[in-house]
């Protein structure tokens, strides 16, 4: 009797290496053979991609935010949860032992019918059950697949936290050291429009200008003040964002002006068909994929029959001196099957609900492919007009600059209205601010590139981007 009982569950078990459900195989996605505009350079990205820009305290900022940020503590901990889920499907591979010990003091009924001699009984048992579930349908195979799908998902979905907070970091400090060139030249105007409010004060008093001249230098003066101001606005909202970015309160929060030459550093986009595993987003998504693939399988496994191997081994008594005696042994064993027959069709719609899971993560996933290649594009595209309007706007600003002297000249020796005067110089003013303007969005626009190529990555970098170990919060 035992050897047929071994020979059954040895062929039980014989069938466990069936797997239902698809094999997952990462679907195929054609990519554009070359980039329009492409970018040329020697310059590789490292993972710490912002040192490229040659500034230290903009790496220092960046190396902070990614210490301190929440949001990325917040992800860490979700990736942490995905892999201790894993850990819970991992514990199903294997038999679950527990020892069961109980006691019980009870009395029955006297006025009723009882076959037992005694009113009040007292019974101890010490049990070890373990149970199994033999895995004939690839059910527990394609859960723990699927949980290992969610640890690289949520791995990858760190490191695009990490690319986006990083490129957050390095835009809104180079954001600020833009404005910062602003206000200087503001700063720098002022003065300039002070000392021509007074020199038309004075001339005006001599009756040299009439008062429409004072007129038009006062209005000059109040309007680069007023633009000075919402500089100083502007950089108190870039300081006030990085202090959010690396945790720190805004109120305590200071950058200190310095002076600052801007370095646009050439970014090499690589070919497009590297962008759909360099990208964490993407490759997050595929792996989201995989995880839904598998759990088409194993909503199929519902179908069918489930065996579930249980044994129970220990000792029962009435005397708890008696308890580990001979005769207090107690033992059982056996399969237990599970068939469906009738469920009201719930099998058949976690089913369908699994496969239309499985739909919209390859559409998600096409869909992130393809705005994949369009913001590298644009980062491209804007990176080669950007390059070509500075060439432009430094031009206009030598020939506006000189303008405004030869029209300042020109008004000191009776030649030109002050009209011609403040007409050039704002167009020196407005020139020079555009020419800051057009810097600043190349350095945004070669962090975009950056971000939409996935950050700092080369052939041969794993995938998933395996997240620090993050730091342990007790409750």
């Amino acid at each position: 009797m035992n050897l047929r009982l071994a020979a059954v569950l040895l062929g039980v078990v014989a069938l466990g290496g069936c797997v239902l459900g698809p094999d997952y195989q990462r679907p195929g996605r054609p990519a554009p053979a070359a980039w329009q505009h492409p970018a040329s350079g020697d310059i590789a990205l490292p993972d710490r991609w912002w040192t490229v820009f040659g500034d230290d305290e903009l790496n220092h900022h960046v190396d902070a935010t990614l210490a301190a940020n929440q949001d990325l503590a917040g992800a860490l901990a979700r990736y942490d949860q995905t892999r201790a889920l894993l850990g819970v499907a991992r514990a199903d591979e294997f038999p679950q032992v527990s020892l069961d010990p109980a006691f019980l003091r009870g009395r029955t009924s006297g006025t009723v019918s009882n076959a037992l001699p005694a009113l009040e009984t007292t019974l101890y048992r010490a049990p070890v059950d373990v149970a199994y579930e033999v895995d004939l349908w690839g059910r527990v195979r394609r859960s723990v697949e699927a949980a290992q799908a969610d640890v690289e998902t949520n791995a990858d979905s760190v490191a695009g936290l990490r690319l986006s907070l990083a490129a957050s970091a390095a835009s809104t400090y180079l954001s600020l050291r833009s404005t910062d060139r602003d206000i200087d030249v503001l700063t720098r105007t002022v003065a300039l429009r002070d000392d021509a409010l007074k020199l038309a004060d004075r001339r005006a008093h001599a009756g040299v200008v009439g008062d429409l001249d004072v007129l038009r230098a006062r209005a000059d003066l109040s309007q680069t003040q007023a633009d000075l101001a919402d500089a100083h606005r502007r950089r108190d909202n870039f300081e006030h964002a990085l202090a959010v970015l690396e945790a720190r309160d805004a109120p305590d929060f200071r950058v200190p002006v310095k002076a600052w030459t801007p370095d646009v550093p050439t970014i090499p986009a690589g070919v497009p068909s590297s962008l759909l595993v360099r990208r964490p987003d993407v490759a997050s998504d595929e792996r989201a994929l995989a995880a839904a693939s598998a759990r088409i399988g194993v909503a199929r496994t519902a179908f069918f029959p489930s065996v579930q191997l249980s044994a129970s081994a220990g000792f029962s008594s009435n005397d708890i001196g008696d308890l580990t005696a001979r005769d207090s042994r107690l033992w059982g064993i056996g399969p237990s099957i599970h068939l469906p027959i009738f469920e009201g069709g719930r099998n058949q719609a976690r089913l369908d609900a699994a496969q239309a899971a499985y739909r919209g993560a390859y559409a998600r996933w096409r869909q992130d492919g393809i705005v994949a290649f369009r913001e590298v594009q644009d980062a491209l595209s804007d990176g080669a007009w950007l390059n070509d309007r500075g060439a432009a706007l430094q031009a206009t600003v030598e020939a506006a600059t000189a303008a405004a002297k030869v029209s300042r000249s020109r008004y000191d020796r009776g030649l030109a209205g002050y009209f011609e005067v403040v007409d050039s110089e704002r167009e020196a003013l407005n020139s020079q601010r555009a020419a800051i303007a057009n810097d600043q969005q190349r350095l945004l626009t070669a962090i975009s590139l950056v971000k939409a190529l996935g950050g700092g990555w080369k052939e041969g970098d794993p995938v998933p981007r395996q997240p620090e170990t993050s730091a342990s919060v007790s409750p």
